[in-house]
């Protein structure tokens, strides 16, 4: 899976569960794609499942360490 791929399943993810905030849809699908990464950043300073005004830092990781 790409980024761009994966950015696009968080955006699905958010339009499809209007519970959740846009942080907890990227932290569920990143739990989902990729369960190594998303122990890594919990409850690290990039860690957006609290705070979607951290979406940007964590977008920012994911991006450069993502592996395709």
């Amino acid at each position: 899976m790409k980024f761009e791929e994966f950015v696009s399943k968080v955006d699905s993810m958010y339009a499809d569960h209007k519970e959740l905030r846009y942080g907890q849809s990227l932290m569920n699908v990143l739990f989902e794609v990729w369960p190594d990464k998303y122990r890594e950043v919990t409850g690290t300073d990039d860690d957006c499942f609290y705070d979607d005004a951290t979406v940007r830092l964590t977008l920012d990781r994911l991006e450069k360490e993502w592996k395709e």
